[in-house]
């Protein structure tokens, strides 16, 4: 399994994945400003095979309907143990547990 930096734009207003917490793939989200449009930008690391199954995790965990996920802006494949740094803060709960922090 491949991890992923993947941002986005997001077409709805409400920029939460549809359940909380996301499908397992996502190991961690954010929301990292708003474009000029005042739509969410958002940030998450994937895990999955390819870029291809990294976009299908992102439509599957935001798109209730098609087309609510906007342009992809980026997919970079990153290290197994990459962490986003401090500007994107890991939460306590399920990201943690999925980031491996504290154990």
């Amino acid at each position: 399994m491949k991890r992923f930096w993947v941002s986005w734009i997001q077409l709805t207003e409400d920029e939460r994945p549809l359940t909380d917490p996301p499908t397992e793939e996502v190991i961690g989200w954010w929301c990292s400003g708003h474009d000029a449009a005042d739509r969410p930008i958002l940030c998450a690391v994937i895990e999955a095979e390819s870029e291809d199954k990294a976009k299908d995790a992102v439509e599957a965990n935001w798109e209730e309907k098609p087309g609510e996920v906007g342009p992809f802006r980026f997919i970079e494949e990153v290290a197994p143990d990459f962490h986003p740094g401090n500007r994107f803060p890991i939460a306590n709960g399920w990201m943690a547990e999925r980031f491996n922090v504290g154990r």
